[in-house]
This record gives C-alpha cells, sequence and structure tokens, in this order.
C-alpha cells in the first residue's frame, strides 16, 4: 500500500509570457464545447469568419508578442462569455479583453474602424495589453493598444496577478482564467 501527500500549499504560478503550449485545434475544441455559436455574420467582415480564423490569428498574435496563447485565449473567453458579449462590450468592437471597459461605465476599444483587420488588431491591442501587465518589454509590433501607456508596466507577471483591481476588480477573475486554460489544456 502506498501513501501519497497532497500539496495544499502549492505555489504554483503561471507566467503570462513565454511560449504557448496549446494548439488551434484545441481552442476549437474547447470553444465548440462551450456550445457557443460563433458570430461570423459579424466577424467575417472583420477577419475572422470561422472559430478556426479567430484562434489561428489569436495564436499568431500572442506569438508575435511573446504572451501565451492559452492565457489570451482563456481572457477572451472569460471577458466575451466565449464570443457571446452581452456586457458594455457589443460583439462589433471586436474588443476581447474588455479595454476601456470599467465598472464605472468607460468607454471601451472599438477595433472595427480596422475592417477586415478588426479581430487581428482587437487580439493584438489585447496581448500588447497583457504585456505590459506582463512585463517591461516594448511590443513588438506597432502598438495598437490605447490604454498601453496606463499601465504599470511588469506589475502582474503572472494570471494569478490579474484580479483583485489589475486587470479586473474581480477577486475570482484569475481563478476563472485558470479554469478556461485547465479545461483548454485537456482539449
Amino acid at each position: 500500500m502506498a501513501w501519497y501527500a497532497i500539496d495544499t500549499t502549492s505555489t504554483a504560478k503561471t507566467p503570462i509570457m513565454g511560449a504557448s503550449t496549446t494548439t488551434i485545434s484545441q481552442m476549437v475544441s474547447y470553444y465548440k464545447s462551450m456550445g457557443a455559436t460563433y458570430p461570423s455574420s459579424v466577424y467575417t467582415q472583420y477577419g475572422a469568419s470561422t472559430i478556426k480564423q479567430f484562434c489561428t490569428i489569436l495564436l499568431e498574435e500572442a506569438n508575435s508578442e511573446g504572451v501565451r496563447a492559452e492565457v489570451l485565449f482563456a481572457q477572451a473567453m472569460v471577458e466575451t462569455g466565449n464570443l457571446q458579449f452581452g456586457g458594455s462590450v457589443k460583439v462589433a468592437q471586436c474588443n476581447f479583453g474588455g479595454l476601456g471597459a470599467l465598472d464605472d461605465g468607460g468607454s471601451s476599444a472599438d477595433f472595427s474602424s480596422y475592417g477586415s483587420d478588426g479581430v487581428r488588431m482587437g487580439l493584438r491591442a489585447q496581448a500588447q495589453h497583457l504585456k505590459a501587465y506582463a512585463s517591461t518589454a516594448e511590443p513588438n509590433n506597432t502598438c495598437v493598444d490605447p490604454r498601453f501607456q496606463y499601465v504599470t508596466r511588469g506589475c502582474a507577471p503572472l494570471v494569478e496577478d490579474l484580479g483583485s483591481g489589475k486587470w479586473a476588480s474581480d477577486p475570482s477573475y484569475a481563478s476563472k482564467l485558470l479554469r478556461v486554460m485547465s479545461l483548454l489544456a485537456q482539449k
């Protein structure tokens, strides 16, 4: 008979920056498992007519800024209710990270003016915003994040740092992201 100890004091942390471990097929599989309908009628004009195209762009933009794609994806899913939206940010804004959407009803960023690059620029801005929180490095691409300069650079290098007033006021925000990331890894 073997006895195994469970470490209940684990201090495992989840970096935002680094090599992506998820794949396009894992992200697509996760999305489909949520039972949500992809808003192709909106995103076709903004450059991503299918969830596969959306995930391909997401992976490219995450990798281009050195942000882990699984973090970017999890955040997009949490922030948008699996691309169903429903809050102050509207589906056509291509704002997948809730950039500028404040608890007090602040005006949220809108990337639809980029036309057929709207989805790409919305995901790029989100990746750049995560990068601002997670590191002191400058964006690798031209900065399209309208809130980049307002972030205390490098103040939240871990997913666990993003709630309780950093990215979101929700104290369980990081747990929600980590849950999506865990489910994603199982796909």
